[in-house]
């Protein structure tokens, strides 16, 4: 359905774009917690915001890809791993961290945007803000973490 990717695997442009969404992003949150630490809270909203656009441009690619090509399944039918239990658990870990990741991130960067005020500033929700900001950051470490062995069993074995 769409080109070829770039990286010499079996996976298409889009699949390509997202797994390196994923490796450009996983130092970014690191950075990001660090700024949060420094005080430096200005910084640190400006790069939540700059990730959550990224992430959400690059997750809705993919949603479209998989829509069109008939699922993650069908993407990694050509690997050695397919219909196995070690791709398949892979596949449904990675969903559901990333999908976790989603449900916990969104709402708090929400939230968080109407409690700190414009410049941000500690507040009474700061500790809660801590708390599912490390959720959050943790989550979405997971998934990308998972994303890297799903992109090379599914679509470079």
């Amino acid at each position: 359905m769409l080109p070829e990717g770039f990286l010499g695997s079996r996976g298409d442009v889009l699949i390509d774009l997202v797994i390196l969404s994923f490796i450009a992003i996983l130092p970014l949150l690191v950075i990001s917690w660090r700024y949060a630490r420094n005080k430096h809270y200005a910084h640190h909203r400006h790069l939540q915001i700059g990730l959550a656009v990224i992430l959400a441009v690059a997750v809705g690619l993919f949603e479209v890809d998989l829509r069109l090509s008939g699922g993650i399944f069908e993407l990694t039918r050509g690997s050695a791993y397919s219909g196995t239990d070690l791709l398949n658990s892979i596949i449904y870990g990675h969903t559901l961290v990333a999908v976790a990741s989603v449900l916990v991130w969104v709402p708090l960067i929400v939230v968080s945007l109407k409690r700190f005020g414009n410049p941000p500033v500690p507040g009474a929700f700061g500790p809660r803000h801590r708390f599912w900001g490390l959720m959050g950051m943790a989550l979405m470490m997971l998934s990308g973490f998972s994303a890297l062995p799903l992109y090379y069993l599914g679509f470079v074995k």
